[in-house]
């Protein structure tokens, strides 16, 4: 089928999808599965399963007429991005982890790193990937980090700290690649241990608490002097929504810098320190400056029923890369911060491909 035939056939069914939409209140559909979603998620699966089915209502094809235009051969040919790879899982909800690989900007070389974890990211200077080792977790022993190669060879635990009571789930790098902040949470009957905390990238040794309480990942400021984190309290509105704060390093003076209701928990630091990138609800993208002030949505016009998940930056910071999803699928979009030139990175069918981090491997 030509380009011409395929924009013709997809603007065809996005005007069905609208008046379908029009008669079933789909949109409506939308805000209450994602509200029963975050209302039913446990304490346990923060780990990174709020991904689960985060926004549904319609069919890909919606998603489809966003990157095939019906002008056919007269669309322009999408910009060049910046380089780096681009590391991303493929979420089984089942499972409750993700098979993750790695894919250039342009949507070439997708490499399958035959890594299974909850989470992944990359080591600020692309040398190696910070994983959850979930494949260790068994009877006595609880979640520790990993890291692997960037084409997910040598896998190493970081397996110091000893507390059998306490897991160490998602995390992040500082600048410096030295330490991990990462979220902890208690076995079963030992809520009191959660909380942010930190550990060596040497070995995972050398704990120390930096917050208390049942709070999402962290994410370190460029210069390492900040963490930045979500939480939510009873009564916020929608369920399971809360708000950004911004913290010293080593955990001093937490300050709340969105509203109450505003976010959930992924976001990320800009490059150069000036923005921070995240969720609000449902699935739209907004940015805010670290000390609150400059709070707007990235004017990023997505087909109905869809949402913008898990936002990150590209190196450069000219791009913010993030997962679209619907009701059967998610795929790896990227796009400007002034919502223009956004273009599809990846998509294989029936894929749920979330949590895309953006790095610069060595060569």
């Amino acid at each position: 089928m030509t380009l011409d035939a395929r924009g013709r056939e997809a603007g065809r069914a996005f005007r069905a999808e609208i008046e379908r939409m029009e008669t079933t209140g789909a949109d409506r559909a939308l805000i209450e599965r994602f509200e029963r979603f975050r209302a039913g998620k446990q304490r346990r699966q923060r780990i990174g399963a709020g991904l689960l089915a985060a926004v549904a209502a319609v069919a890909a094809i919606v998603i489809v007429v966003r990157v095939f235009s019906p002008l056919g051969r007269n669309r322009p040919a999408a910009p060049k991005g910046p380089g780096g790879l681009i590391l991303y899982g493929d979420w089984d909800a089942k499972a409750q982890q993700a098979d993750w690989f790695t894919v250039r900007p342009d949507g070439s070389e997708i490499h399958n790193l035959h890594v299974t974890a909850t989470c992944a990211v990359w080591f600020p200077d692309g040398s190696k990937i910070l994983i959850t080792n979930d494949a260790a977790v068994g009877a006595g022993t609880p979640l520790r980090p990993a890291v692997v190669d960037p084409d997910g060879s040598n896998l190493r635990p970081l397996e110091a700290t000893r507390n059998p009571d306490l897991n160490l789930g998602c995390g992040n790098v500082s600048p410096d690649g030295t330490r991990i902040a990462l979220e902890g949470f208690g076995q079963d009957g030992h809520p009191e241990l959660d909380g942010i905390y930190s550990v060596r990238t040497s070995d995972g040794g050398g704990l120390i608490r930096l917050l208390k309480g049942p709070v999402s990942p962290p994410r370190y400021s460029p210069d390492g002097s900040r963490l930045s984190f979500f939480d939510t309290q009873e009564g916020v509105s929608p369920t399971g929504s809360g708000a950004l704060f911004v913290m010293a390093a080593d955990g001093a003076d937490p300050v709340r810098i969105t509203p109450w209701g505003y976010a959930f928990d992924d976001h990320e630091w800009s490059p150069d320190g000036r923005w921070i990138v995240f969720q609000r609800p449902y699935g739209q993208l907004y940015l805010v400056h670290p000390d609150g002030s400059g709070l707007h949505r990235v004017p990023l016009q997505l087909p109905p029923g869809t949402g913008a998940l898990n936002p990150s930056w590209s190196p450069d910071g000219t791009w913010i890369v993030f997962s679209l999803q619907s009701s059967d699928k998610a795929e790896i979009y990227m796009v400007r911060p002034d919502g223009t030139g956004l273009r599809k990175v990846t998509g294989a069918p029936g894929a749920q491909e979330q949590k895309p981090d953006w790095g610069t491997p060595p060569r």
